[in-house]
Protein backbone atom coordinates (compact mmCIF):
# COMPACT_ATOMS: atom_id res chain seq x y z
CA UNK A 1 0.00 0.00 0.00
CA UNK A 2 2.78 2.36 0.01
CA UNK A 3 2.37 3.26 -3.34
CA UNK A 4 -1.24 4.51 -3.07
CA UNK A 5 -1.90 5.25 -7.16
CA UNK A 6 -2.27 8.87 -8.58
CA UNK A 7 -5.73 10.73 -9.79
CA UNK A 8 -4.64 10.49 -13.79
CA UNK A 9 -3.99 6.47 -13.10
CA UNK A 10 -7.69 6.46 -11.49
CA UNK A 11 -8.89 7.93 -14.75
CA UNK A 12 -7.29 5.18 -16.81
CA UNK A 13 -7.74 2.36 -14.47
CA UNK A 14 -10.72 3.59 -11.94
CA UNK A 15 -11.08 -0.06 -10.14
CA UNK A 16 -7.62 0.52 -8.79
CA UNK A 17 -8.95 2.59 -6.12
CA UNK A 18 -11.54 0.06 -4.98
CA UNK A 19 -7.97 -2.56 -4.57
CA UNK A 20 -5.80 0.39 -3.03
CA UNK A 21 -8.71 0.09 -0.20
CA UNK A 22 -8.92 -3.80 -0.46
CA UNK A 23 -4.42 -3.79 0.25
CA UNK A 24 -5.28 -1.93 3.39
CA UNK A 25 -7.86 -4.05 4.51
CA UNK A 26 -5.63 -6.66 4.22
CA UNK A 27 -2.90 -5.63 5.76
CA UNK A 28 -5.24 -4.44 8.80
CA UNK A 29 -6.87 -7.32 8.87
CA UNK A 30 -3.35 -9.85 8.91
CA UNK A 31 -1.94 -7.51 11.67
CA UNK A 32 -4.43 -7.83 14.05
CA UNK A 33 -4.84 -11.44 13.35
CA UNK A 34 -1.56 -11.81 14.22
CA UNK A 35 -2.02 -9.65 17.40
CA UNK A 36 -4.63 -11.64 18.90
CA UNK A 37 -2.67 -14.54 19.28
CA UNK A 38 0.67 -12.59 19.75
CA UNK A 39 3.29 -14.61 21.05
CA UNK A 40 1.41 -17.85 20.54
CA UNK A 41 1.17 -17.20 17.19
CA UNK A 42 4.65 -19.04 15.53
CA UNK A 43 2.74 -20.95 12.08
CA UNK A 44 3.36 -24.20 13.74
CA UNK A 45 0.35 -26.06 14.37
CA UNK A 46 0.86 -29.57 16.13
CA UNK A 47 -1.06 -28.65 18.99
CA UNK A 48 -4.13 -26.88 17.04
CA UNK A 49 -7.16 -28.33 17.45
CA UNK A 50 -9.13 -28.82 14.18
CA UNK A 51 -11.45 -26.00 13.71
CA UNK A 52 -10.11 -23.70 16.29
CA UNK A 53 -9.72 -19.98 16.26
CA UNK A 54 -5.99 -20.12 14.90
CA UNK A 55 -6.18 -22.22 12.17
CA UNK A 56 -8.88 -19.82 11.10
CA UNK A 57 -7.33 -17.32 11.68
CA UNK A 58 -4.12 -18.68 10.20
CA UNK A 59 -6.35 -19.90 6.77
CA UNK A 60 -7.56 -16.19 6.58
CA UNK A 61 -3.99 -14.71 6.39
CA UNK A 62 -3.05 -17.43 4.37
CA UNK A 63 -5.73 -16.60 2.05
CA UNK A 64 -5.16 -12.34 2.35
CA UNK A 65 -1.64 -13.08 1.30
CA UNK A 66 -2.67 -14.97 -1.80
CA UNK A 67 -5.21 -12.14 -2.54
CA UNK A 68 -2.99 -9.61 -1.91
CA UNK A 69 -0.43 -11.35 -4.21
CA UNK A 70 -3.13 -11.37 -7.33
CA UNK A 71 -3.88 -7.65 -6.89
CA UNK A 72 -0.09 -6.84 -7.08
CA UNK A 73 -0.10 -8.51 -10.37
CA UNK A 74 -2.97 -7.23 -11.81
CA UNK A 75 -1.58 -3.84 -10.91
CA UNK A 76 1.42 -5.13 -12.46
CA UNK A 77 -0.22 -6.06 -15.73
CA UNK A 78 -2.25 -2.82 -15.95
CA UNK A 79 1.07 -0.86 -15.42
CA UNK A 80 3.15 -3.04 -18.21
CA UNK A 81 -0.27 -2.97 -20.99
CA UNK A 82 -0.17 1.31 -19.92
CA UNK A 83 3.35 1.31 -20.82
CA UNK A 84 3.23 -0.78 -23.99
CA UNK A 85 0.48 1.26 -25.25
CA UNK A 86 2.25 4.79 -24.50
CA UNK A 87 5.31 3.34 -26.31
CA UNK A 88 3.28 2.34 -29.27
CA UNK A 89 1.18 6.29 -29.16
CA UNK A 90 5.23 7.09 -29.61
CA UNK A 91 5.86 4.95 -32.14
CA UNK A 92 2.78 6.40 -34.23
CA UNK A 93 3.36 9.94 -33.57
CA UNK A 94 6.90 10.15 -35.50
Amino acid sequence: MNNLPLPPVFERSPELASLAILDATLAVTETALLASFGAGYDGSFDDARRGSSVLRANAIITQARRLAAAVAAYRDALQREALRAGRERRKRSF
